[in-house]
């Protein structure tokens, strides 16, 4: 009797462990294949005789496969500029040169595609 509850401790053992590596897969499978989108922005300024100029960069390390990503150059009391969309990683994209009465800052926008 004694030999047949170790075996069936055992066997609960070797069958919980099987349960947890099957769940772990389970999980692995629903995760996405992509990883999240990594960016960085910054604010560039043209030092010029008067007011400067400014525009806003965006540069992404890895980009979703469903998200497209762009600069915004976010003015106070006036309206934001933006560059245009984009998906290539590794690679600067910049708004125009702008003037900023106010003040401004940057940003960047992360949308699906």
């Amino acid at each position: 009797m004694l030999k047949n509850r170790t075996i069936a401790q055992k066997l609960g053992s070797v069958m919980f462990a099987g349960l947890m590596v099957l769940t772990a897969g389970v999980a692995m499978a629903a995760a996405p294949a992509s990883a999240d989108t990594r960016c960085g922005d910054w604010l560039q300024e043209d030092e010029r005789v008067g007011l400067n100029d400014f525009r806003a960069g965006a540069n992404c390390a890895e980009i979703d496969s469903d998200e497209k990503v762009r600069a915004h150059l976010v003015k106070v009391d006036a309206v934001d500029d933006y560059s245009s969309w984009f998906t290539t990683e590794y690679k600067s994209y910049y708004t125009a040169w702008q003037s900023c009465w106010a003040g401004c800052s940057s940003s960047r926008v992360v949308s699906p595609r």
